[in-house]
């Protein structure tokens, strides 16, 4: 098991589970509780992209401290078997060596997840315009049911009563 599906199932066992399709989404009919929530929201995902962040670093120093602790190994057994070391020997074993590509492999799954997280946190920045747009279609009456005249309902009325008056007459 990888440290980010640790990760995701610790999350998942004590209920952080996100939900990003969910929390992005906004309802139209609740601006109110979406503009509440909003805050609250974007400061999550800023949370764990900041967290996001902090492991790539020390996946990149674990990186670091790997490759010079496989390279020292390296050195001391090409030597104590004989073989001349050289650089571009060193390099090439250590491209190969399972511990360096298992540090890697860890360096890139915490980048992805720094990097789906800035996009996610993008994504409020938006949501945030989205929200306010909405309120000011809200607050012009976008939303509100049209209202007519009297006039026009009084003729729609008369033309649905004589409507249904001739029908009643046809049989």
């Amino acid at each position: 098991m990888t440290k980010a599906e640790y990760q995701a199932q610790k999350e998942k066992e004590s209920g952080n589970e996100v939900d990003f399709e969910k929390d992005i989404s906004i309802n139209k009919y609740k601006l109110d509780e979406e503009c509440l929530s909003h805050s609250s929201l974007y400061f999550r995902y800023s949370s764990m992209q900041a967290d996001a962040k902090t492991r790539v670093s020390k996946a990149k120093d674990n990186l670091e401290l790997v490759e010079a602790e496989r390279n020292l190994a390296i050195r001391k057994t090409l030597s104590d078997s004989g073989t001349k070391v050289t650089e571009a020997m060193i390099t090439s074993v250590l491209i190969t060596d399972k511990e360096v590509i298992e540090a890697k492999n860890q360096v890139r799954e915490a980048e992805d997840i720094f990097m789906k997280l800035s996009v996610a946190v993008q994504a409020f920045e938006h949501r945030k315009s989205e929200l306010d747009n909405l309120v000011k279609l809200y607050c012009s009456g976008y939303y509100s049911v049209p209202n007519s005249g009297s006039d026009v309902k009084k003729d729609i009325n008369e033309q649905t009563s004589s409507a249904v008056r001739r029908n009643l007459n046809k049989k």
